[in-house]
């Protein structure tokens, strides 16, 4: 599994000065070293989308799966990151995306499952943030 240190640092001071798509493939680069991350096993793979539906808390929890081979903590940050830099670069596709709640679920990078009625912000697992996930859905 890869796993590096982030300097959490200079990433915050990239993103205060980000302005565009070219300097987020910098960062993706520099600071997470992206161009390194080692795919995931299709065992692994296989074995995490095999895993049956869990009910928690009342809502039923579907199995998930990272393409890569990465350390969660590296994964959970990456990912939210991204969904901040989206946030920052497209402002309003960004606020479009918020009036349409049900269009997102809820995953969690840790224990790698994901939901689509959830209302905490906390995985009823593990207690780490859970993220947004699309759902991909079009009428």
């Amino acid at each position: 599994m890869f796993n590096i240190n982030i300097d959490t640092s200079k990433l915050y001071s990239d993103l205060e000065k980000i302005c565009s798509w070219e300097d987020w493939y910098k960062i993706e680069i520099d600071i997470f070293h992206t161009d390194e991350w080692p795919e995931t096993s299709i065992e692994r793979l296989e074995e995490d989308l095999e895993r049956p539906v869990e009910i928690i808390e009342g809502c039923e929890w579907d199995s998930t799966t990272n393409s890569y081979d990465v350390s969660p903590e590296i994964m959970h940050l990456y990912e939210k990151t991204r969904q901040k830099v989206f946030a920052i670069l497209e402002p309003e596709a960004d606020e479009e995306n918020k009036q349409h709640p049900e269009l997102y679920g809820k995953r969690c990078i840790y224990c790698r499952i994901w939901t689509r009625d959830f209302s905490k912000q906390k995985c009823p697992k593990c207690s780490n943030e859970l993220l947004d996930f699309p759902l991909n859905e079009w009428d």
